[in-house]
C-alpha cells in the first residue's frame, strides 16, 4: 500500500491537535507518532497508550475515550 508522505507539511496544520498512540504499534512505531507530535505545530498533546498496538481507540477505550472528550471540550 502506498501513501503520500506529508512530513515536509505537518507545519501547515494550524489547528489544534491531539496525537493518540499506542507504544506498541507495529505498522507506526512509537517514535513516529512522537516525532508526528513535535512536527504539529498545533498538537496540544501527546497521548500515549500504554500496552496499545495501531488502533489504542479500539483496544483500550478507558484510556483514548476520556482524553478525546477532554481535547474536544476544550477546542471544539
Amino acid at each position: 500500500m502506498e501513501v503520500d508522505d506529508i512530513t515536509d507539511r505537518l507545519g501547515e496544520i494550524t489547528v489544534p491537535a491531539l496525537v493518540v498512540h499506542g507504544d506498541a504499534d507495529q505498522p507506526i512505531p512509537y517514535p513516529l507518532g512522537q516525532a508526528l507530535a513535535g512536527k504539529i505545530p498545533g498538537a496540544q498533546e501527546l497521548v500515549t497508550v500504554t500496552g496499545a498496538g495501531h488502533t489504542p481507540n479500539l483496544t483500550h477505550p478507558d484510556q483514548v475515550n476520556p482524553a478525546l472528550a477532554g481535547f474536544l471540550r476544550r477546542y471544539a
